[in-house]
């Protein structure tokens, strides 16, 4: 048995809002991380592609096109984990790594440690001799239009929100984060998450992303999970672990435990959703925003792709 499942972010959408061309790259993203799993590839390596391929694509919160915080800066955060043994890594607010998630992996592999941050990070990525850019190359049009639009009307806006002009929605609107969770052939679980955060956000603020347990989470006696959101709610609930507890402690099922985590998520004034698969290939994908931008492999072995309810 072999599942996939990737997220693009959440948010307020409008109802005619045009999703086709996010759609049309989750459907791609998601067609290349199932090919993988199909010629036997690892549900590590998967996670770690379908997200790079994220990290890539303009159209979402993460890598190129991540947002942007108060100084117009990219400070950008990934995690991976790997369910067979809890072994994670972690970066956040780099500006010069090209990949956040590769680095978060090579963290996980070839250093001693488990998260990064700032300057470091990307000291590190450059001594590992992983690819390095000039933080001009995250950067776009869209996301220096929307960081004036937000330091305008004085929010912290999170991604995938409808515009925001009469009136501004409050701080932590909208959000957007990518992400991936994978089952393989050989019955191991991955997760990995990579995001831009907050446009407008305060210089060196960290959500969800980067903290194994919240955003990020995988073991194989329970699921893979990715999260997107309010990142500081997610973080409070301690998301990840929280759905991992209620499935080993408690022998809930993925669906349940996720759905009474994200309803903890909203007790503290948050909003969002994850992609979650157990060890038994089950899939949640439950939110509490109006849209979630998903794709996951079905019972019937084909993709499908949703932005809201539909």
């Amino acid at each position: 048995m072999i599942r996939l499942a990737l997220h693009g972010g959440a948010g307020e959408l409008d109802d005619g809002a045009d999703t086709r061309e996010q759609r049309a790259a989750l459907q791609r993203i998601a067609a290349e991380g199932l090919q993988m799993l199909r010629h036997g590839g690892s549900s590590l390596d998967v996670v770690e592609r379908m997200v790079i391929r994220l990290e890539e694509c303009p159209l979402f919160n993460a890598g190129v096109g991540g947002v942007l915080n108060r100084d117009g800066l990219p400070e950008l955060d990934a995690a991976i984990m790997d369910g067979r043994d809890r072994a994670c890594g972690a970066v956040a607010g780099v500006s010069h790594s090209k990949s956040p998630v590769r680095l978060a992996r090579a963290v996980m592999e070839r250093s001693p440690h488990v998260m990064f941050m700032g300057a470091g990070a990307d000291a590190l990525n450059a001594e590992l001799g992983l690819d390095v850019v000039a933080p001009d190359y995250f950067i776009t049009d869209l996301r220096r239009r929307q960081l004036r639009k937000a330091q305008t009307h004085q929010v912290i806006v999170l991604d995938h929100d409808s515009a925001y002009d009469d009136p501004p929605p409050a701080a932590g609107g909208g959000f957007g984060t990518v992400g991936a969770v994978a089952l393989d052939a050989h019955g191991h679980l991955a997760a990995a998450t990579s995001t831009g955060g907050l446009t407008n956000k305060h210089p060196g603020r960290i959500g969800d992303t980067p903290v194994i347990g919240a955003g990020t989470f995988a073991d194989d006696r329970s699921a893979a999970i990715s999260c997107t959101g309010t990142g500081e709610a997610f973080i409070r609930a301690g998301f990840g672990f929280d759905v991992d507890a209620q499935m080993h402690y408690a022998g809930a099922a993925l669906a349940d435990a996720c759905a009474r985590s994200l309803a903890r998520v909203a007790a503290y004034g948050g909003r969002g959703g994850c992609i979650a698969i157990d060890r038994g290939g089950h899939i949640a994908l439950p939110f509490n925003s109006r849209a979630m931008f998903r794709a996951w492999t079905g019972d019937d072995g084909a993709i499908h792709v949703a932005v809201g309810t539909s």
